[in-house]
């Protein structure tokens, strides 16, 4: 199997996250630099009609695009560690809280970055005051979930699954890209609350977590701006 990947994007920063957890190591992983618009090249393209990344590249030349659709793949073909939930209850919750952080954090985070940061200008037709109220909305949503998780080790339930994932990777990776200030704090997970910690997966990239906590400080933000 092969997985078309980026060095820079949350989407496949979440496959890889999970094949770190699964421990999986018969899948080449190629990178793409989005940079160099690798990704809207015609060979790419011919992958992913839309353009899109993470790409998973079956044996038998089949593709499956989509992030979840991905790890839901791979979850079949390696179960254990379980990470989508073992009974209707837990299933049902893990969709739920990955829902609502992809809603409710990670989309918003996602605009707020597109149109307001420089390095997205030549790729994106930038609406700064869209991505300005979108990274408001993010920040309402970092203020709900540290309540949320005042006292919850993992997002949904008592194990690490794949809403922590997404939690992990919206945090690790969005949230300094739109100027958002989390304080730094010991450990190695950003805090949450008075204690609790969404922890980082070892990267198999070899990037790590990030060396240090931090707890979302909502009164101030990076480099000047709201």
């Amino acid at each position: 199997m092969k997985l078309y990947s980026s060095k820079v994007a949350p989407s496949p920063k979440k496959v890889l996250v999970f094949i770190a957890e699964k421990n999986i190591d018969n899948i080449e992983i190629i990178n793409i630099d989005l940079a160099q618009l690798e990704h809207k090249t015609p060979e790419y393209k011919k992958i992913a009609p839309n353009s899109k990344i993470p790409a998973l590249v079956l044996d038998a030349d089949t593709i499956i695009l989509e992030t979840t659709a991905i790890c839901r793949y791979l979850e079949e073909l390696y179960p254990s560690p379980n990470l989508f939930g073992e009974n209707p209850i837990e299933i049902a919750s893990i969709e739920m809280w990955y829902s609502r952080i992809t809603n409710e954090l990670m989309y918003p985070l996602m605009i707020g970055f597109r149109h307001t940061h420089p390095a997205m200008s030549q790729i994106e037709n930038q609406f700064p005051d869209y991505g300005l109220s979108q990274r408001e909305n993010a920040k309402n949503s970092l203020r709900i979930f540290d309540k949320i998780l005042f006292e919850n080790e993992y997002v949904a339930g008592q194990r690490f699954t794949y809403a922590d994932i997404q939690m992990a990777v919206s945090l690790q990776f969005l949230v300094g890209l739109n100027k958002i200030r989390l304080v730094i704090g010991p450990g190695p997970g950003f805090l949450i609350g008075s204690g609790a910690r969404v922890r980082f997966p070892p990267l198999p990239s070899g990037d790590g977590p990030v060396p240090d906590g931090g707890k979302f400080d909502s009164k101030d933000s990076v480099g000047g701006q709201p």
